[in-house]
C-alpha cells in the first residue's frame, strides 16, 4: 500500500509531506556505506531529526530500552504520530505511561491527539487537560477540550450530508479532487507503466494529476452519477518530481498549480512551489511562477478566486504560527501583493491547509482547530471586513480520521473531498450537501391521463388517491397523505434522503411509483405536479 506521509515533519501537513522532501541518491548511499561508523542511538536520532521516521523507528526498536529511561518509547511514539499512525503512536505512549507518571508537555499533547483520532475521547480530554495545566495560555487546547466534551454538536447537521466513495480509487493515495468540467481532477501516486521508474525517498511513485469524467446512469428511474477513467491530466506541464494540488479559474482556462521546485535542491530537500498555466489550443502552457516562492520553504496548496484577483495558499514559510499556515495575496496592477497571514482566528500552532472557495465561504482543513480528530474540514464566511469565525462542518464530512481537500460546485450542493476514514489509503469521495431545513412540506397536484400517447390537454384531476412517501435508503414508508377532491396533496419530508412516492388510485387504476426530486436549497420550489398514466398502472412496490 502506497502512503504519502511516511516522512512527515513535526507540525506539518501529513498529506503533502512527501511532496517536499526528496533525498538525493548520494545522501542515501553515504548513509549506507558509512553507517557502521556511527552508534545506533546516534543514527536513530539523526534519522528522526531528518524526518526519516520509519528508519528511526526501526533503529529505536533495536536499542536496549533499559538504557533509554523511556526516551526511546517517546521517540517511537512521536515518529508514529508524524507518520500519521495514531494507533501505533497511542500504543507506545500507553507503554510509556504505564512506567512513568511524568510525560513532557509536547508528548501529552501528541498523546491526546492520537487518542482523539482513535475516538478514545474521554482519555484524550484527560491528557489535553494535563497539557493545558502546563501550557495555560493555549486557547486552542481549551477549545479542543470543550469541543470533545460537547462533540454531539458536530453531529447535529449530519442529516444534511451524504458521502459516497468513488469507483476511481486505487490502493495508493488518491487525494485533493478539484471540480473540473463534467468531473474532477485529482492527485494520485498509483503505479504507472514507465520506462523510468521515478520514486521519492520512501520508494513511492511521485504524485501525478489525473482526470475523471462524470457518466450519467439511470437506475430505478433515478439519475445516478458514476465516473470513468481516470486518465492522466496535465502531462504537458513536464514536472520531473512531485505534482501538487491545482486550482482552476477564469472559466477553467487558467490554472494555479503546485509542483517541486525545478531549481537546485536546498540542503538535499526540494521544496514545493506555486506556478501558473493557461490553456492554449487544448494544451496547458506554463506561464510564470509565483513571485514569492522560496526555496527554503514550501507552498503546499492553493485556490484562486474565479476572476483571478485573489488567491489563498498554504505554506510553512517563516513567520507563521505553526507548521502549515494559510496566507492570501491579491493581484493588483499586474502583480501579486506580499502574502498576508490569515491570522490567529484561522491559523494555529498545528496545520491549516487545502484552501478552497465556494460562494462566500473559504473552506480549509486543520488539525489545530477543535474537531473530531486528525484533519477536519472547516469553513469561514468571507465578509467585507475579512474572514469570519472558522466553523467545523461536522460529521459525516469530518471523522476521527483525516478529512481534507474539499472542492464544491458553484451552487455548493455537491462536490468532492479526500479522506482516509477507512483506515487504509486516502480515497476520493463525492459529497452531497443538502441546504434544506428539515422537516419541510411539499404541496402538489395529482393528475392522470388515460394513455401515455395522449397530450397534456387531456389531463384529468386524480382525487382521493393515497400517496406513500418511501425512503429509498431504508425502503420504508415514512409519510402518508391523500389527495383531496381537487387532486391537491401535501407531504412532509422528515429528513435528508432520496425518496419515491407510491400512488394508490381506485380499484380500476391500482397503483404506481414515481421518483421525487427534492430541491436542495431553502428557497427551492416545493410545489409539484404529478402525472400518472391510467393504462400503465401496475402493482409494484
Amino acid at each position: 500500500m502506497s502512503r504519502m506521509h511516511n516522512i512527515l515533519p513535526p507540525c506539518s501537513s501529513r498529506i503533502l509531506v512527501v511532496f517536499f522532501v526528496i533525498l538525493s541518491n548520494t545522501l542515501l548511499a553515504q548513509e549506507t556505506v558509512f553507517s557502521f561508523l556511527k552508534p545506533d542511538d546516534r543514527k536513530a536520532d539523526e534519522f528522526y531529526k531528518s524526518k526519516n521516521y520509519q528508519q528511526a523507528i526501526n533503529l529505536y526498536k533495536s536499542l536496549d530500552a533499559r538504557n533509554s529511561n523511556g526516551q526511546n518509547e517517546l521517540a517511537i511514539a512521536r515518529s508514529y504520530y508524524y507518520l500519521h499512525k495514531p494507533e501505533e503512536a497511542a500504543k507506545w505512549y500507553d507503554k510509556y505511561a504505564t512506567s512513568s507518571d511524568a510525560m513532557p508537555a509536547k508528548d501529552l499533547f501528541l498523546y491526546a491527539e492520537s487518542l482523539s483520532a482513535l475516538q478514545r475521547y474521554d482519555e484524550a480530554i484527560a491528557y489535553y487537560s494535563r497539557y493545558e495545566a502546563l501550557a495555560t495560555d493555549d486557547h486552542v487546547v481549551m477549545k479542543k477540550i470543550w469541543q470533545l466534551k460537547n462533540r454531539s454538536f458536530l453531529f447535529e447537521d449530519s442529516m444534511h450530508y451524504s458521502l459516497t466513495q468513488l469507483n476511481i480509487n486505487s490502493t495508493a493515495s488518491d487525494i485533493c479532487p478539484v471540480v473540473y468540467g463534467g468531473g474532477f481532477v485529482f492527485l494520485s501516486n498509483r503505479e504507472r507503466l514507465s520506462m523510468i521508474d521515478k520514486v521519492d525517498a520512501n520508494n513511492d511513485p511521485f504524485f501525478r494529476l489525473y482526470r475523471s469524467r462524470m457518466i450519467e446512469d439511470t437506475l430505478h428511474n433515478e439519475m445516478q452519477f458514476k465516473f470513468d477513467g481516470p486518465e492522466r491530466f496535465g502531462s504537458e506541464l513536464n514536472q520531473r518530481y512531485q505534482q501538487g494540488p491545482v486550482s482552476f479559474y477564469g472559466e477553467q482556462k487558467r490554472m494555479a498549480f503546485i509542483a517541486s521546485d525545478p531549481g537546485p535542491s536546498h540542503n538535499e530537500k526540494r521544496s514545493l512551489q506555486m506556478f501558473f498555466a493557461e490553456l492554449e489550443n487544448q494544451s496547458w502552457v506554463v506561464k510564470n511562477a509565483f513571485p514569492f516562492n522560496d526555496a527554503k520553504s514550501s507552498i503546499t496548496a492553493v485556490c484562486v478566486q474565479e476572476n483571478g484577483s485573489l488567491l489563498y495558499f498554504a505554506s510553512d514559510r517563516p513567520g507563521g504560527r505553526g507548521g502549515q499556515d494559510l496566507y492570501s495575496s491579491s493581484f493588483r496592477d499586474g502583480q501579486w501583493t506580499q502574502p498576508e497571514n490569515l491570522g490567529e482566528h484561522i491559523n494555529t500552532s498545528g496545520d491549516e491547509s487545502f484552501p478552497s472557495l465556494s460562494g462566500r465561504n473559504l473552506y480549509f482543513s486543520s488539525n489545530g482547530l477543535a474537531g473530531l480528530g486528525g484533519l477536519d474540514i472547516f469553513k469561514s464566511p468571507i465578509g467585507e471586513k475579512g474572514l469570519g469565525e472558522a466553523v467545523n462542518i461536522g460529521y459525516p464530512v469530518n471523522t476521527s480520521f483525516d478529512d481534507f481537500g474539499i472542492s464544491l460546485y458553484e451552487d455548493g450542493s455537491r462536490g468532492f473531498l479526500s479522506s482516509n476514514r477507512h483506515g487504509t489509503a486516502d480515497d476520493v469521495f463525492e459529497v452531497t450537501i443538502d441546504l434544506q431545513s428539515y422537516p419541510f412540506t411539499i404541496t402538489g397536484l395529482l393528475k392522470f391521463k388515460e394513455e401515455s400517447w395522449r397530450d397534456s390537454s387531456e389531463l384529468k384531476i386524480l382525487p382521493n388517491a393515497q400517496l406513500l412517501l418511501i425512503d429509498n435508503q431504508k425502503n420504508a414508508v415514512v409519510q402518508t397523505s391523500t389527495s383531496d377532491v381537487n387532486g391537491s396533496f401535501e407531504l412532509t419530508i422528515p429528513y435528508f434522503s432520496q425518496y419515491r412516492i407510491k400512488i394508490k388510485g381506485d380499484e380500476e387504476m391500482e397503483e404506481t411509483v414515481v421518483s421525487l426530486d427534492l430541491g436542495r436549497t431553502r428557497s427551492g420550489n416545493n410545489q409539484y405536479e404529478v402525472v400518472v398514466v391510467k393504462n400503465t398502472f401496475k402493482k409494484t412496490y
